[in-house]
């Protein structure tokens, strides 16, 4: 089981971070990993408790979550390389096979809460989607992969910026608050450099009949995450 600490008045984790290590497990995740935002260190974290050979590196603008995250590394005994920075503006010589990131994708109309913690963790205008990809592609090796999640709504942005920087979906899939509703999250993979197809996976439903379904509750069942507050 992974232990991991939250802020009790600030950002927290919810189903998305789940779903988005559980779509990276699957596509594949091995050697250098770089977790963008990574909060409380939730993906990196699980991600190596499933994979103990990945060498994880994680960055956070926050100094608050960098304490979360040494915290939740020392709590479940794991290793990584953390970086306190602006992700736009850092620098380091080493490149990665792999970035995981559940970047901000809230719209600047949505409603912005005074919590500075929050807001920052939530919305886009602090990592807009063209800068963030553009970043992610500078610091990938040649044939590197970058997974992440984003809103639906976005994806012709995203096809558009991943096409530019030479970034090339090779996964994909929507999931649904339920079958009867519209996609109101995409998951993507895109490898830096390759000519590969697109393969678009069946739709992930996180309700049926009113009730987790049964992918949900095996996701849930998979990482048996515990949380508490710091």
């Amino acid at each position: 089981m992974v232990s991991l600490a939250q802020l009790k008045e600030g950002y927290r984790y919810n189903s998305d971070s789940l779903i988005l290590v559980d779509f990276v497990l699957n596509c594949g995740v091995k050697n250098e990993l770089l977790d963008v935002g990574a909060g409380c260190g939730v993906l990196g974290i699980l991600l190596k408790a499933f994979n103990e050979k990945l060498n994880l590196s994680a960055i956070d603008i926050q100094e608050e979550n960098i304490k979360l995250i040494r915290q939740n590394l020392d709590k479940n005994h794991i290793k990584a390389e953390i970086f306190c920075d602006d992700f736009l503006k850092f620098k380091i010589e080493k490149k990665f096979d792999f970035i995981v990131s559940n970047p901000p994708f809230y719209r600047q109309g949505a409603y912005k809460s005074e919590n500075k913690h929050k807001s920052i963790s939530k919305f886009q205008s602090y990592l807009p989607l063209d800068k963030f990809i553009c970043k992610a592609n500078s610091m990938l090796k040649p044939r590197g992969v970058l997974y992440f999640c984003y809103e639906a709504l976005a994806f012709d942005q995203i096809c558009t910026i991943l096409e530019k920087k030479k970034l090339k979906m090779t996964k994909i899939c929507f999931v649904h608050s339920n079958k009867n509703e519209k996609a109101r999250l995409i998951l993507i993979g895109a490898r830096k450099s390759v000519k590969s197809p697109c393969e678009i996976l069946p739709p992930l439903f996180v309700y049926e009949n009113g009730d987790l379904s049964e992918k949900m509750q095996a996701i849930h069942s998979k990482f048996r995450l515990e949380s508490y507050d710091f």
